[in-house]
């Protein structure tokens, strides 16, 4: 299977995050990549106002969560990207 592209998985995450927010953990899973490259993207995302980034604490052991939610912005991108013809 090739490499994915990091604009896949940036298109990924936005596509994940448009109905509920989700910790990084689980669009790892969802999107069957590694938490440093959920991590990186979404931060990236971030940067550009597409998503919101928010520190939680985990209700089972209290560790630092971090879950991922879409702006207006990432909404408009996303529909921008899914109407677009390749």
């Amino acid at each position: 299977m090739p490499k994915r592209s990091s604009f896949e998985i940036k298109k990924k995450i936005l596509r994940c995050v448009r109905e509920k927010s989700l910790s990084f953990a689980e669009l790892e899973r969802r999107i069957n990549t590694g938490y440093r490259t959920i991590k990186a993207n979404a931060e990236e995302l971030e940067q550009f106002g597409k998503v919101k980034i928010e520190g939680i604490k985990h209700r089972a052991n209290g560790r630092q969560a971090y879950m991922v939610s879409i702006t207006g912005q990432g909404l408009k991108l996303l529909k921008r990207l899914e109407t677009r013809k390749r």
